[in-house]
């Protein structure tokens, strides 16, 4: 089994800045493209419940949502 670390970072509709960051394992070692499905959904889950980190703190994050990184990496 592999275990991937992953993060997504991006800006909301006002400039701030969000990050979100979670593990995934895969049966199935190198199935990249699933990892970067979950990650996405997660983030989207984590922006929307108020779980992302944001930049500017006490300051809300709305959408629209952009994603400026996408950060996979295995763990050792």
């Amino acid at each position: 089994m592999s275990v991937y670390r992953w993060t997504v970072s991006g800006t909301a509709a006002d400039g701030q800045t969000w990050e979100t960051s979670g593990t995934v394992e895969s049966v199935q070692p190198g199935n990249f493209p699933d990892v970067c499905g979950v990650a996405l959904q997660q983030s989207f889950m984590d922006l929307t419940r108020g779980r992302a980190v944001f930049g500017q703190p006490g300051v809300g994050c709305r959408g629209p949502y952009k994603i400026t990184r996408l950060l996979v990496e295995i763990e050792p």
